[in-house]
């Protein structure tokens, strides 16, 4: 049983690795967006202020957004550790 839970660990470990550099090059996607936007608005001397604010506030929005599902994500997995680390493994099937 020892090492099903090892094994188990293991992969969840590994998901939580391949989820993590996900995030972290949408992150970097999402900062390099944001400094070309900021300077697309600041270039656009013929878009009404009010629009421009407009971006902004959907681009905080956005960030917010992405910052909540990542601690969600992360909560998550967590919580799966903790529930390892107990035994408290979920029944499949037959078992």
């Amino acid at each position: 049983m020892e090492q099903h839970m090892n094994a188990v660990k293991q992969a969840i470990e590994m998901q939580k690795a391949g989820f993590d550099n996900m995030l972290n090059s949408t992150l970097m996607f999402l900062n390099q967006s944001d400094l070309m936007l900021n300077s697309f608005l600041g270039f656009a001397t013929w878009m009404p202020e009010e629009m421009k604010n407009a971006f902004r506030q959907q681009w905080e929005a956005n960030k917010q957004a992405f910052a909540f599902f990542k601690k969600s994500v992360d909560d998550g997995f967590d919580n799966l550790k903790k529930l390892l680390e107990e035994g408290k493994l979920p029944k499949f099937g037959n078992q």
